[in-house]
C-alpha cells in the first residue's frame, strides 16, 4: 500500500509539474507584464546626483546627467533587484540619436563607425530588460560612450554580469557609472573619447559600497579586481559625490572596501 501511495505521489508530481510548465510557457508566457509596471515607479536618483549637469533625463530603467560640452552623459544611475533583472524580454539592438537632447548637442550612431571603439552602454541593456520599452531606452546614444572593445567585452562586461549576480545575495543595488575625461582628450568628429570609466555600487540591505575605475584600454575580465577601490577614492578622482542623500553615518562606509564581501557571491 505504501509503495502504491509513493508511486501515485510521484506520478501526481510529474503531471502537476508538466501542467504548470505548459501553463506558464504556452498559456501565459507574458505573465511578467502584470507586475513589471512597478519597476517604472523607481526613482533612480533617489540617493542624489553625482554632479551638476546641463540636462537630467529620467528613463524607465535609469536616469542620466548630460553634458552639452562633452556631448555625453557624465553619470548614469540605476536601481536593480533580483526580480527586475530576472525578467528577460527580447532585447533591442537599434542605436538611435536621443531626441530629448537638443539637436546641437546630440550624437548620431554613425559617428562610431570605423572608429575602433565600441558603443559602450553606461546603463546596461542586459540589466534593464524588464520591458521592451525599458530595454530600447538603453540604446539611446545619450547612454553610450566610446569604449575600447576589449574593455567593453571583458572587464566591463564581467562587472555588469557580477552586478546582476549580486542582486541574488546583496539585495537591492543602486549603481552610478560614467566616463572620466581629461583636460585634453582624443577626439573623434569633435567628440571627446573618455580616458577612463568609473562604476560605483551600493547595497541597500548591507550598507556597503564598492567602486571601480578602469582605463579606457584593453582590460581582461581576470583583471577586474585589480581596479576595485573604496568609493571615496572614486570621488577623489572624479570630484563627484555619490549617493549623498544617504545619512552621514552610512556615507562613512565609502571610506573603506570590504573586498571579501563583494568577492563572495
Amino acid at each position: 500500500m505504501d509503495t502504491q501511495l509513493i508511486v501515485v505521489a510521484i506520478i501526481s508530481a510529474i503531471i502537476g509539474g508538466a501542467i504548470e510548465y505548459v501553463f506558464l510557457i504556452y498559456v501565459w508566457p507574458e505573465r511578467f507584464r502584470i507586475y513589471t509596471w512597478i519597476y517604472k515607479l523607481r526613482n533612480h536618483r533617489e540617493l542624489g546626483e553625482p554632479c551638476k549637469t546641463d540636462l537630467v533625463l529620467d528613463r524607465i530603467g535609469y536616469s542620466l546627467g548630460y553634458s552639452f560640452k562633452r556631448k555625453s552623459a557624465l553619470w548614469v544611475t540605476y536601481i536593480v533587484t533580483e526580480d527586475s533583472v530576472g525578467v528577460d524580454v527580447e532585447r533591442g539592438d537599434r542605436f538611435y540619436a536621443d531626441t530629448d537632447i537638443p539637436e546641437k548637442y546630440r550624437v548620431e550612431p554613425n559617428v562610431y563607425k570605423n572608429t575602433g571603439y565600441d558603443k559602450g552602454h553606461l546603463a546596461p541593456s542586459a540589466a534593464i530588460d524588464f520591458s521592451r520599452e525599458s530595454n530600447d531606452e538603453t540604446f539611446a546614444m545619450s547612454n553610450i560612450s566610446f569604449q575600447h572593445p576589449k574593455l567593453n567585452r571583458q572587464a566591463w562586461g564581467s562587472l555588469e554580469d557580477k552586478v546582476r549576480d549580486w542582486t541574488e545575495t546583496k539585495g537591492k543595488l543602486i549603481v552610478a557609472t560614467g566616463p572620466i575625461f581629461g583636460a585634453r582628450n582624443k577626439r573623434i568628429e569633435g567628440l571627446p573619447v573618455p580616458r577612463r570609466f568609473y562604476k560605483v555600487i551600493y547595497s541597500y540591505d548591507h550598507q556597503k559600497f564598492i567602486g571601480f575605475i578602469f582605463p579606457n584600454e584593453a582590460i581582461r575580465a581576470s583583471e577586474l579586481w585589480n581596479y576595485a577601490m573604496p568609493v571615496e577614492d572614486v570621488e577623489n578622482e572624479t570630484g563627484y559625490d555619490f549617493f549623498d542623500n544617504l545619512s552621514e553615518d552610512i556615507q562613512k562606509n565609502k571610506e573603506t572596501l570590504d573586498l571579501e564581501f563583494w568577492k563572495d557571491k
